[in-house]
């Protein structure tokens, strides 16, 4: 898998370096850049696979960067000092990021998602532009309220934009997921639970069970047990963990 790294400060470009040779074998940097604009001639003349980019560079910041281009149609992951209002933003565009200082596992992370979204693009017949995403970002990252109304979900075939509001809950079996919707059918993804609650947070949504996450606007009884169940507006009955039926029970205001 081919890489750039576009960073403006040297420091940064050389500890990112190191720490893909060490421990990401399958990425190969070919190119390095210190602005935007050698960041744009070396996408069009390299096409690299994956994009390392900062945010935060003079002249033209990676977003700028971004907007000059006309497909975008290699993976990024932002390198970013951003702080938890951008990092949310990040999160609901179902965008990868590493924060700075970057982190060894967070980076091998990121990197496996990225290879896993090439082996799906490759694999479409119709490949989706990740152009979307960076545009959901954007209209996030400009939004001045602490809730996005939407959330991206990553499928096989791409994006599907969800009304956070319309969730009602998501089960999960190991690396798979998936989540219930109002008048919908269902969207199954190979993601976890976890990934799922992590772009949900601040939503309103709670972990009843290692298996079961749900909108807590949308609980409409819960039964006593050892842990006991929640029954959702749909009817479906979600079990609660012993471990969680406390904090539960603070979240209902019981």
């Amino acid at each position: 898998m081919n890489a750039l790294i576009i960073d403006d400060e040297a420091h940064c470009v050389e500890a990112l370096m190191i720490l893909i040779n060490k421990y990401c074998p399958n990425v190969n940097v070919i190119d390095t850049c210190t602005d935007g604009e050698c960041g744009l001639k070396s996408i069009e003349e390299q096409k690299p696979d994956l994009v390392f980019l900062d945010i935060a560079m003079p002249k033209m910041n990676g977003f700028d960067m971004l907007s000059h281009l006309e497909k975008i149609d290699f993976e990024i992951i932002f390198t970013t000092a951003y702080d938890n209002f951008a990092i949310k933003a990040f999160k609901v565009s179902a965008v990868d990021y590493l924060l700075k200082p970057i982190d060894r596992q967070e980076l091998v992370n990121a990197v496996q998602v990225a290879e896993e979204r090439i082996k799906l693009q490759e694999q479409s017949k119709n490949p989706v532009s990740n152009f979307e995403q960076f545009t959901m970002l954007l209209e996030n990252l400009q939004q001045n309220k602490e809730a996005f109304p939407n959330i991206a979900i990553p499928t096989l075939e791409g994006l599907e934009i969800v009304k956070v509001c319309e969730i009602l809950y998501v089960t999960g079996d190991s690396n798979y997921a998936n989540i219930y919707l109002k008048n919908r059918p269902p969207i199954l993804i190979s993601k976890t639970v976890k990934y799922v609650e992590e772009r949900l947070k601040g939503h309103n949504f709670f972990r009843i069970h290692h298996s079961n996450l749900i909108n807590l606007n949308e609980v409409v009884k819960y039964v006593k047990g050892i842990g006991g169940y929640v029954k959702m507006t749909d009817g479906q009955e979600l079990s609660v963990s012993r471990s969680r039926k406390n904090e539960l029970m603070k979240h209902l205001n019981v």
